[in-house]
């Protein structure tokens, strides 16, 4: 794959993730924080909201890993899988730079501002 090939599929993978954060993500957040739902998981089971994204990521990182072992998949196409688990990783991204910044301390000379 050359470097131009590469960046137009990273180009159409971040459309297609965009597209689903719309869709999926109105369904799971309360209308403005798209966390919500991880959020509220994790208040429920007592939980970190990091835990409860990466159980989620699991399911399809799990699929991925059986892919490359076996060389396909038993159901879902492989590439929404790694759609869905590339949207994950930023909604982890999300809900550790939230915990980081709700956890910031002036005093501790670590803020991201």
């Amino acid at each position: 794959m050359t470097k131009s090939e590469f960046r137009d599929l990273l180009r159409s993978t971040y459309a297609r993730l965009l597209l689903l954060s719309d869709t999926k993500g109105e369904e799971y957040s309360n209308g403005t924080d798209q966390l919500a739902n991880f959020k509220r998981i994790g208040d429920q089971l007592g939980i970190d909201p990091a835990i409860v994204v990466m159980i989620a990521a699991e399911k399809h990182l799990d699929a991925i890993r059986y892919c490359v072992r076996h060389g396909g998949t038993l159901s879902e196409h492989i590439g929404g899988r790694l759609d869905d688990a590339i949207l994950y990783l930023h909604l982890l991204h999300a809900v550790l730079d939230e915990r980081d910044s709700t956890a910031c301390q002036p005093t501790s000379g670590n803020c991201k501002i």
